[in-house]
């Protein structure tokens, strides 16, 4: 009998990774990566299932998801997927979908859960008992967990550090928190913040037009000085939003995660050095990227599958739609 191998996925709005892996952590096979495809994600899931049972030749023991958007993982249901279009899919029957055809166990984890736990069990978490994770990525988000748990709050909301107000006397809002963290410092946040200074004050940049948030970062390498002044605000913005993290919950490690970080990280690192002790009242953690990189997805996934087999909470189709073994 071989390994238990498990279907491990990490979708975000623009990409669709999946791989096998095991329980241990490795990650068995290759990483595949092709686009998200929204209005059809269950059939992407299925199809991608179908793949990796044929390419291992050995029958999977469950399916594992992380996700971005708002996920029910009660009953393995993605209720709302942004879209790079800026819309939304709603109802996504994940579990329902992988059963039917397959008849697996399926765990559901939103991104970031998923994440800070997969930074938890398969990173690099050097003995510390409270840890956070931060993405940078289209929207900024994260997680905590404190000595194996995950930190998930009354309504599973918790985690949501984009919605910090780092600027509360700002009108620009993200999601009806005015001056929230992610209006100014993520992928979207930098992109369009960037693009209407542009359009309203007639810089002297090398900029114009809508921006994304990587013309930015390449601007002020070349010395551009308002794509420099405004990666400056960043800097502030971000070191505001980490140390409300560290002040609220005094982490021992703290990750960063999602493609801004991860593109640009002596930038945002050492912006949030540069700023860090104006806010910041506890000890300074370590902080750091995570060494997870691009993969984190999927190694959040696995650790969310093994925690949920571990208390028997994994989502399986209700009894009635069970077929009987003989079937």
């Amino acid at each position: 009998m071989g390994m238990k191998q498990i279907a491990v996925f990490g979708i975000g709005s623009t990409n669709f990774r999946s791989a096998v892996a095991v329980p241990s952590g490795d990650v068995v096979t290759e990483t595949a990566v092709e686009p998200t495809r929204p209005a059809q994600l269950e059939s992407q899931l299925v199809e991608a299932v179908a793949r990796m049972e044929a390419n291992t030749g050995e029958p999977l023991s469950g399916v594992a998801v992380s996700c971005t958007g708002l996920v029910d993982k009660e009953t393995a249901r993605i209720t709302e997927l942004d879209t790079p279009a800026g819309d939304t899919v709603d109802q996504i029957e994940v579990g329902a979908a992988i059963h039917e055809h397959h008849g697996l166990p399926v765990v559901l984890e939103n991104d970031c859960n998923a994440a800070v736990l997969g930074e938890w069990h398969f990173g690099s978490r050097d003995g510390v008992d409270s840890l956070v994770h931060v993405t940078f990525g289209t929207g900024i988000g994260g997680g905590v967990v404190e000595r194996g748990q995950l930190v998930r709050g009354e309504s599973a909301q918790a985690g949501e550090f984009g919605l910090l107000p780092v600027a509360p006397e700002s009108d620009i809002e993200s999601t009806g928190v005015r001056g929230a963290w992610e209006a100014f410092c993520s992928g979207r946040g930098i992109a369009s913040t960037v693009s209407d200074r542009i359009a309203e004050n007639d810089p002297e940049t090398v900029l114009e037009g809508e921006v994304n948030a990587q013309a930015v970062f390449r601007a002020a390498e070349a010395g551009d000085e308002f794509a420099n002044a405004y990666l400056d605000q960043v800097a502030r913005y971000n070191a505001a939003g980490i140390a409300a993290i560290c002040n609220a919950v005094n982490p021992g490690l703290v990750t960063v995660g999602g493609g801004v970080a991860m593109n640009n990280p002596d930038v945002v690192l050492g912006g949030i050095e540069r700023y860090l002790d104006d806010y910041l009242f506890v000890d300074s953690p370590e902080i750091r990227v995570s060494r997870l990189g691009d993969d984190i997805g999927l190694y959040g996934a696995l650790a969310a599958f093994i925690e949920e087999r571990e208390s028997s909470a994994v989502w399986s189709a209700p009894a009635k739609d069970i077929p009987d073994a003989d079937d």
